[in-house]
């Protein structure tokens, strides 16, 4: 798993300055330890980093999509990686590796969709239209 060194206040106005009030419908997370913002937890499963630096301090209302959780950055099993991530504030849980085994043992463990991100998702399937 990648470490990113550098301090909360170099990170906002460099790296996360372009996710500052972006007007998107999507943003995925990474699979990054930002060792001084959250020491404990990637990016993925970080509430320090979803809920109080993308959703506070950098104002994103959109949906936030976790970076696949069936990735080997991640150490934990896949249901807990899928947890964790929902629990940090993902509100969609991306797992890649098409093993249908694996995404029936997901959707029979996880709750169904928020009301958020049913709301947001249609919004965006009518940005398209």
């Amino acid at each position: 798993m990648p470490v990113v060194l550098k301090n909360k206040k170099h990170l906002l106005s460099s790296d996360f300055l372009a996710f500052k009030n972006l007007n998107c419908h999507f943003l995925m997370t990474a699979h990054v330890k930002y060792k001084k913002i959250d020491s404990r937890f990637p990016a993925t499963h970080s509430k320090k980093i979803i809920r109080e630096i993308i959703r506070k301090k950098l104002n994103y209302k959109g949906i936030i999509i976790s970076d696949d959780i069936s990735m080997k950055a991640l150490s934990k099993d896949l249901i807990f990686n899928a947890k964790q991530a929902l629990f940090a504030g993902c509100n969609l849980v991306l797992h890649c590796n098409g093993n249908i085994q694996e995404s029936r043992k997901l959707l029979s463990n996880l709750e169904k969709i928020d009301a958020f991100t049913q709301k947001k998702t249609h919004q965006f399937y009518e940005f398209l239209r």
